[in-house]
């Protein structure tokens, strides 16, 4: 039987449908399909495309797709080494993060353009950005700083130092000499903050210095002290652990000042910094399996990102 009139017509209709709508569909296949792969987490073209224009609401002019991949390589990798230490990393996990975000974010309306590029479009906020963000801060944040497992040779060696000092406090810097360490002075106020003091040099008045909080934390360690005397205890910071000796108190120029001016504190000081977060990072994410099947966004990675070269690329 021969199609009829109507029939054709609608031929003519479907075929000039499919020819419109062919680059759209190749278009969205493209984004579909895996362009790269972190251990176990794919990463498709969409996922770079949308990183990408995130990047460029923090860097104008970055947003190009090999920098989409690569901010989604390092944050997957981050994400690996937490599962390969034990930690959870779930759904609920990045729910918890956006709600975290939601509620603490500084730049609210760096957040809503980033919320605009993904429109209703929850899943992909969460996977390529949520997910990238909790990654990078929870394994350097809750894992790298508060475990002391990570840093228990440069903890062992801050307590042998101190150990020593407490036995010998005026041979102070020659211990630290003898253990590969520095001993510094140091001027501690509370207006000033923390000056470093060059050898033969007195204190430098009324001049600016650094770490006031820091400062006001180490002289109330050392105020019970006198001097000649050693810090008890290893005072531990975010980068490293400290050990203060007492040198000299000069009390405020009143007694009455309410302000403490003029009081400092000259203290001799031997630090041991922590562990290297890039050292130990590759030392775990160097060993996970990463796969890029375009050639062209992997030749631009390595190119110009310089980790790069510690991927183990299969």
């Amino acid at each position: 039987m021969k199609p009829t009139g109507l029939k054709i017509y609608r031929r003519i209709i479907l075929a000039a449908l499919s020819l419109f709508l062919l680059p759209f569909l190749g278009f969205f296949a493209g984004c579909a399909k895996k362009v790269a792969e972190v251990g176990t987490i794919p990463i498709t073209g969409k996922d770079i495309a949308l990183r990408a224009r995130v990047s460029e609401v923090y860097y104008p002019g970055s947003g190009k797709d090999y920098i989409g991949l690569t901010q989604l390589v390092k944050g997957y990798l981050s994400e690996e080494v937490l599962k390969s230490l034990g930690q959870k990393v779930d759904q609920s996990t990045w729910e918890a993060e956006a709600n975290r975000i939601d509620q603490n974010t500084k730049a609210p309306a760096v957040l809503e353009k980033i919320k605009n590029i993904y429109g209703r479009d929850r899943k992909n906020y969460l996977n390529s950005f949520i997910r990238v963000v909790y990654a990078d801060r929870a394994v350097y944040n809750e894992v790298f700083l508060k475990s002391g497992d990570i840093h228990k040779q440069q903890r062992n060696k801050a307590d042998d130092f101190l150990k020593e000092a407490l036995k010998s406090p005026s041979a102070f810097s020659e211990t630290a000499k003898t253990k590969g360490l520095e001993a510094k002075k140091l001027k501690l106020s509370e207006q000033e903050g923390i000056q470093p003091l060059e050898a033969g040099t007195r204190p430098r008045e009324n001049t600016p210095g650094a770490g006031q909080e820091q400062a006001k934390r180490l002289i109330d360690a050392i105020s019970s002290l006198k001097p000649g005397a050693v810090t008890p205890r290893v005072i531990e910071w975010q980068e490293g652990y400290q050990i203060i000796k007492l040198i000299k108190h000069v009390g405020p120029v009143s007694q009455k000042s309410r302000k403490n001016e003029g009081e400092y504190y000259l203290v001799e000081s031997v630090s041991v910094p922590k562990r290297n977060f890039d050292d130990w990072f590759w030392e775990l994410a160097s060993g996970i399996p990463v796969r890029i099947y375009d050639p062209k966004l992997k030749d631009e990675l390595l190119k110009n990102v310089g980790w790069a070269k510690n991927l183990k690329l299969k």
